[in-house]
């Protein structure tokens, strides 16, 4: 039973994490030359999942403030490097937030003034978002001596790279196979 801010705290983040894998993990899908059906819904769990690793990542920010044993100002949350707890690993956590609500506000609010290559660019930051926010569940989150929670991240982490290599190995087969059929 979740009694304190800090059992909260470790909640929204790690679920924040979770969904923030599983829009990667169906965003690759979407894009992916081995998937040949339902885009659609692929598209929308990428979609939504991204919104909720959003509202979850807010939350758990906002409980930081509000936490009684380790409270982080509301500039210790903005500002990387600002957080008198664990500095470093709390930065790797704000980095990490600016770089999601940037992707998710040009792919849901922006996109349709902007340059399709600019932002596709842009869209590709979720990878080093991604990366920063597993870092930071890592090596600030209390849980992460868990074999079950370290497993977690492993699994994730190896699930989705694998489709990452597996999506660029598929495009570059695709364009080479392309290529080739031209020259023919």
């Amino acid at each position: 039973m979740l009694t304190s801010t800090w059992d909260w705290i470790r909640l929204l983040g790690f679920l924040a994490y979770f969904y923030f894998t599983v829009s990667i993990i169906f965003g690759l899908l979407r894009k992916s030359p081995f998937v040949k059906s339902h885009k659609n819904l692929i598209y929308h769990i990428h979609q939504n999942a991204g919104w909720l690793g959003l509202i979850t990542v807010i939350g758990h920010m906002f409980v930081l403030m509000i936490d009684h044993y380790e409270p982080y100002r509301l500039g210790e949350i903005l500002f990387p490097f600002t957080a008198n707890y664990q500095s470093l690993s709390s930065a790797l956590g704000t980095i990490a937030f600016y770089l999601f609500l940037f992707v998710i506000l040009t792919s849901d609010l922006w996109i349709r003034t902007m340059n399709r290559s600019i932002w596709k660019k842009i869209h590709f930051l979720v990878l080093p978002a991604w990366a920063l926010s597993l870092a930071h569940g890592v090596l600030i989150g209390t849980d992460s001596e868990n074999p079950v929670i370290l497993l977690f991240y492993l699994f994730s982490a190896g699930l989705t790279l694998s489709i990452l290599v597996a999506r660029t190995v598929g495009q570059l087969t695709k364009k080479v196979d392309v290529s080739t059929s031209h020259h023919k």
